[in-house]
Order: C-alpha cells, then structure tokens, then sequence
C-alpha cells in the first residue's frame, strides 16, 4: 500500500515526505497572529533552516535541508508520524536586523501547510 502511495507522489512529481521550507516555516509563524498571540514579532524574518525529521521516539531520521538556499530535503522512509520536524533556525527582527537570533522550532504538517507546535511565540 505504501508503495503506491510513494508511486503516486513520484508520479505527480511531488515529495510526501517534503520538509518544511523558509516560506513554509514563515507562513507557519504568521500563522501564530492571526490566533492573536501576543509574543508575535511582526517584523520576525527567517533567514536559514536546518530540518530534521522526528517521530519522539529517539529513532529520528536527519534531513538534508539547507532552507536557506531552498533546496528540498531528501529524507528516506515512511512518514509514520504525521510530518513532524525540529528545525534549527537563524532568523532576525527588521526592528534591528544587525543582530541574529537562533531557536529551534516544532513544525508539523497541518493540512496543506505546517503549524507551528513549540518555538518562536508558542513557549
């Protein structure tokens, strides 16, 4: 069964087990004020990710996605858990974009999207 799935991703010329981007991931965090999160930084800018597959077991699988130059990851096996991600990320506020911040966020695929679970303005 899960074979025709992965025949029918490869067919449309799609990824079923796509990694979150820099678009997606910012989507995800305006996402976060329109559910009136008073933590949101309308000027918060991602600028490079780092994604890794997670499933909270301990058997993760590490991508291979460089966001920041919008390569999409190559991760191998069967996506048993719903597409969740932990995803390093560099990003700056354009209120003071001379100065980096860092975080590592929970990213799941929620629909046709991604939600942010953990992270940024969900502490």
């Amino acid at each position: 069964m899960w074979q025709g799935a992965k025949w029918i991703c490869a067919l449309v010329a799609m990824s079923c087990n796509a990694e979150p981007d820099l678009a997606a991931i910012q989507t995800a965090y305006e996402r976060e004020a329109a559910a009136g999160s008073a933590l949101h930084d309308k000027g918060l800018q991602v600028l490079q990710a780092q994604c890794h597959r997670y499933d909270g077991t301990g058997n993760n699988s590490a991508g291979n996605n460089s966001a920041g130059n919008n390569s999409t990851g190559n991760n191998s096996g069967t996506d048993n858990n719903g597409g969740k991600f932990l995803c390093e990320i560099t990003f700056i506020s354009k209120g003071d974009p001379d100065r980096p911040y860092f975080d590592v966020i929970d990213v799941a695929r929620a629909g046709d999207g991604w939600e942010l679970k953990g992270g940024l303005c969900k502490r």
